[in-house]
């Protein structure tokens, strides 16, 4: 039997710190992930995320285990490195799809002397606010 537990403040054992329960659902994040790109592309550890895709050369995509309500939602990544490039390259913004299961992005650098192309990355970080559906 399930049962549910209603209250609109949570606070510690000594009522020194407490939060309203809407901060805690509207401000924390819907969906992370830590993606290895390089070679078979392998989630190192997530939220929300049920897998991920590898598309072509530098572009990778993020499906939900649960959706969010609408396509409106934040979305940032960043990239660690990437092989053979480490320190040496410009990065352009990569978010290159939002859906309501799924998030794709790309990993396009500049390699000093070089013209923009992706590349795989070794790490990929991805983190969501929003609305679950």
């Amino acid at each position: 039997m399930a049962s549910i537990l209603r209250v609109n403040t949570l606070t510690d054992a000594s009522s020194n710190n407490s939060v309203a329960t809407s901060v805690l659902f509207n401000g924390s994040a819907k969906a992370w992930g830590n993606l290895d790109g390089t070679g078979t592309i392998a989630i190192r550890d997530s939220y929300n995320i049920s897998s991920a895709v590898d598309g072509s050369t530098g572009y990778y995509t993020f499906n939900y285990s649960s959706n969010m309500t609408n396509d409106d939602y934040s979305a940032s990544e960043n990239v660690a490195e990437t092989s053979g490039f480490e320190g040496h390259m410009n990065r352009y913004p990569a978010i290159d799809g939002i859906a309501t299961n799924k998030i794709t992005f790309g990993a396009t650098f500049k390699p000093t002397g070089s013209s923009a192309a992706n590349y795989d990355v070794d790490e990929l970080y991805v983190t969501i606010f929003g609305d679950l559906a």
